[in-house]
C-alpha cells in the first residue's frame, strides 16, 4: 500500500490491522471509554443546557464529584441575586418622585430648583 494514497478504505484496513497487535487489556480499556465517551455524548444531546455547563467547566456531569462545585453555584446565585436586587433598586429609585412633586404643588421648592 501507498502511503501517499491514503485513502479512507486504506486507513480502516490499516486500523483493523493494526489492532490485532494490541493485546486484550488494552483494546478492553479502549472499548470501555469508547462506550463511557459515546454515552455522555448521548446524554449531552438531550440536555443542551448541561452541555453548556459541561463545556464551561461548572458540570462535571456526575453526581459524586459536583459537591466540588456547590460553591460555584451558591457564588453565581448570589451574584445573580444581588443583580436582581440591584436591578429593582435602581428602577425603583428613579422613579420615585413623589417628594418632589409634593413639594412643587404645595410651593415649597426653592426658586433655584427651576434654574436647571
Amino acid at each position: 500500500m501507498n502511503k501517499n494514497n491514503l485513502t479512507p478504505d486504506s486507513i480502516k484496513q490499516l486500523l483493523n490491522r493494526s489492532t490485532a497487535q494490541i493485546d486484550s487489556n488494552t483494546v478492553e480499556r479502549l472499548r470501555s471509554s469508547r462506550n463511557l465517551a459515546l454515552e455522555r455524548h448521548r446524554a449531552l444531546q438531550h440536555a443542551p443546557v448541561q452541555a453548556w455547563l459541561t463545556h464551561h467547566g461548572l458540570w462535571t456531569g456526575s453526581s459524586s464529584s459536583s459537591h466540588k462545585h456547590k460553591h460555584v453555584y451558591l457564588a453565581l446565585a448570589v451574584l445573580f441575586s444581588l443583580c436582581l436586587y440591584s436591578g429593582i433598586t435602581y428602577i425603583q429609585h428613579d422613579r420615585d418622585h413623589s417628594d418632589i412633586d409634593i413639594e412643587i404643588l404645595t410651593d415649597d421648592v426653592p426658586v433655584d430648583a427651576y434654574v436647571d
